[in-house]
């Protein structure tokens, strides 16, 4: 479907392998969004038309159960930017609308669905994972869904704390979804899954947000012909950045050590952090652990630390076809024209792309410790 700009979005969907739409259902299109989140499962909705036209109009809707876009299909969206082309999404359909509308031209179809961590959150497991610490247990979970098209991509914990059977075996209950968050809260990691870097294939991320590498093309406010942004704010909350202290009674050793984290371990995206700025009105949190063992209290406390740093947020919209590129979430993008105290990187909590005849825009919320730009360049848009 052209999108103008030279612009094309490919939807390819089906049961097994999804496949390109028939010409029928492709020229049926009206629009789709997508949203992703570093922390919310992602979600796509597709609409079409669904007016009954041609010999098979007396018998059924265009959309019936045979068809491509049908509850569990898999379906992959490819956005075009020239010859360049980007996996958008990554997903399982978990919902169907059909709104036959009341007069021609009305009728909708429209498909909504997640993206293929849903294949992780489909049943419910009592499993023990003996001598494996959190690292070793996240690869073991993955492993099986590599035969759907789902790798793993999972880094080490910064703290380990490898389990004697004889002292206590890890367990689950819950959903591999559920447990792989489970063990990435108390890291202070992020879970979620990549799509691409070709149809059909996605990565599933175990690990710390991404702050360190090469950041995605800058976003342009004010700068005339160079600018990509239509409209951005910005917003300071105060009371999000914590300390945590407390004591734990370590059950190995029987001794109560003191435990605290004061600084986020994460690497700075700005000049001058809010919270060593503020020091003396952050925050501070008890850490009640009771009886525990002190690498896994330490690594708690150090995480919710890390979660609470980022105390500015931006929020604001961009044309797609001057940002010529998919940005993403859970990964730094630059910001140009906006003035020293919030230009420079920031981290991507959330985008939301909308894609319809005649354009692309999407929405952003970013992130980062604080005010100030730490680089002296950043990449421009390809475009």
């Amino acid at each position: 479907m052209l999108l103008g700009s030279g612009l094309r979005l490919t939807v390819l969907a089906g049961r097994t392998v999804p496949l390109p739409l028939s010409v029928d259902l492709a020229q049926r299109w009206r629009s789709t969004r997508v949203t992703e989140s570093d922390a919310e499962r992602s979600v796509f909705s597709l609409v079409f038309d669904a007016g009954r036209a041609g010999p098979l109009a007396a018998v059924d809707s265009p959309f019936g159960p045979t068809g491509p876009l049908v509850p569990f299909a898999r379906v992959v969206l490819v956005l075009t930017f020239g010859v360049v082309p980007k996996v958008l999404f990554d997903g399982i359909v978990t919902e169907t609308r059909l709104d036959p509308g009341t007069g021609a031209g009305r009728a909708t179809f429209t498909v909504t669905g997640e993206d293929v961590g849903n294949l992780l959150d489909r049943e419910d497991r009592d499993v023990e994972h003996p001598a494996l610490d959190d690292y070793l247990t996240v690869l073991k979970i993955l492993a099986p869904y590599a035969a759907r098209g789902i790798l793993p991509k999972a880094l080490p914990a910064p703290v380990t704390d490898p389990p004697l059977p004889i002292d206590r075996i890890p367990t689950q209950h819950g959903t591999d979804l559920e447990h792989l968050a489970e063990l990435a809260e108390r890291h202070g990691y992020v879970t979620y899954v990549d799509p691409g870097p070709v149809p059909g294939i996605s990565s599933f991320y175990w690990g710390p947000p991404v702050r360190l590498g090469l950041p995605q093309p800058a976003l342009a406010v004010d700068l005339g012909s160079d600018s990509n942004v239509r409209e951005v704010s910005f917003r300071t909350e105060a009371t999000r950045p914590a300390t945590v202290t407390g004591a734990v009674h370590d059950r190995r050793t029987g001794v109560t050590l003191p435990v605290a984290a004061v600084v986020s371990t994460r690497p700075p995206l700005a000049a001058v952090p809010f919270a060593l700025a503020n020091a003396g009105d952050v925050r501070r949190r008890r850490l009640r652990e009771g009886s525990s063992d002190a690498v896994s209290a330490f690594a708690r406390a150090q995480g919710e630390v890390d979660r609470s740093a980022d105390a500015l947020v931006a929020e604001g919209s961009a044309d797609g076809a001057r940002y010529g590129a998919v940005l993403r979430p859970r990964g730094l993008v630059g910001m140009r024209g906006a003035g020293w105290s919030h230009d420079g990187l920031w981290y991507v909590r959330q985008v939301e792309h909308d894609l319809a005849y005649g354009g692309y825009r999407f929405g952003f919320t970013l992130s980062r410790d604080g005010h100030g730009s730490v680089t002296p360049a950043l990449p421009r848009s390809p475009l």
